[in-house]
């Protein structure tokens, strides 16, 4: 009895299913080695599953196809990423797409952070105190979905 308990322990010890993360990252590289100043292996985009096959403090090494490397535990998770969310109902023609900006650049999110002003990225003077009472009661409101709908709505007439 007990050799068939162990044969079917190892026969079935295989058929565990391997970890897999996904790339949450735009873009996530794949290194030679746990260290952001080694060699690229591949580049990888938000999405890609890859399977793990060992951790090491804020590192992961996996693989994807035939390639195996390094990538930061920053840029992976073990869900998937989330569809684009758009309050914009049906197709987009190609002029809207190239037309519309989906969010602020990388250095105007970081100028902004730093209280530095659109015009000359020049910090904002004394004369001009930051309202953060007024910035707190924007940031904690929100706006349910219908209303957003019905917004939208309402500007297509």
């Amino acid at each position: 009895m007990k050799r068939i308990l162990f044969i079917l322990l190892v026969c079935f010890a295989g058929t565990v299913a391997a970890e897999e993360l996904y790339v949450k990252s735009t873009v996530g590289k794949l290194l030679t080695e746990a260290g952001f100043k080694n060699p690229v292996v591949a580049v990888l985009n938000k999405g890609d599953k890859v399977e793990v096959l060992e951790r090491k403090q804020d590192w992961v090494k996996v693989k994807i196809g035939d390639k195996t490397g390094w990538i930061s535990k920053l840029l992976v998770s073990p869900n998937p990423p989330l569809e684009r969310a758009t309050a914009i109902k049906g197709e987009e023609t190609e002029a809207q797409k190239n037309s519309v900006r989906r969010r602020a650049s990388s250095s105007s999110t970081a100028a902004a952070a730093r209280g530095l002003r659109e015009d000359g990225r020049a910090r904002v003077s004394d004369s001009e105190q930051a309202n953060y009472e007024a910035l707190k009661k924007m940031e904690e409101s929100s706006v349910p979905p219908s209303e957003v709908e019905n917004f939208s709505e309402q500007t297509k007439e």
